[in-house]
């Protein structure tokens, strides 16, 4: 008898209704920082060979910095330059996506505000005043009025 009755309360209660609105929803702004322009350093090389050897060490000693060589051969030099092409390129290709994006959102965001203005104009044209909503005592009255 006690579950009988648990069973049969348990659906006596009635569910939560759901409201739904359609409301157009604001895409949230994407806020990047903006980025610092590179600033490139000078670079001196110093062509050193059998020939100038002497000369160019002379030189660094009287400059009065440390003296410290860097060396590549011909194979790495053109291998740094060609590395150097392939980080520009490659900058260049992230450069035309992250345009392409920029374009695609603006787009999509002026096209999305554009419908959500024509909606809402078509809208509020069609819509005619409200009508009040009924009490309770008109409900009654239409119940007991008999035709």
């Amino acid at each position: 008898m006690l579950t009988l009755t648990i069973f049969l309360s348990s659906c006596s209660s009635l569910p939560e209704v759901v409201k739904y609105t359609s409301e157009p929803v604001e895409r949230p702004l994407l806020v990047l920082p903006e980025s610092a322009i590179a600033t490139m350093r000078e670079v001196d090389y110093l062509i050193v060979t059998e020939e100038n050897v002497e000369a160019v060490w002379r030189e660094l000693e009287a400059s009065g910095k440390p003296i410290v060589l860097f060396a590549l051969t011909s194979d790495g030099y053109e291998n740094l330059a060609l590395n150097s092409a392939e980080i520009i390129r490659f900058l260049s290709e992230q450069r035309a996506v992250i345009i392409a994006y920029k374009e695609y959102y603006e787009k999509a965001d002026k096209t999305i505000d554009d419908y959500n203005k024509d909606t809402k104009s078509k809208s509020t044209e069609t819509e005619t005043e409200p009508e009040p909503e009924a009490s309770s005592l008109d409900s009654i009255k239409k119940f007991l009025t008999v035709d």
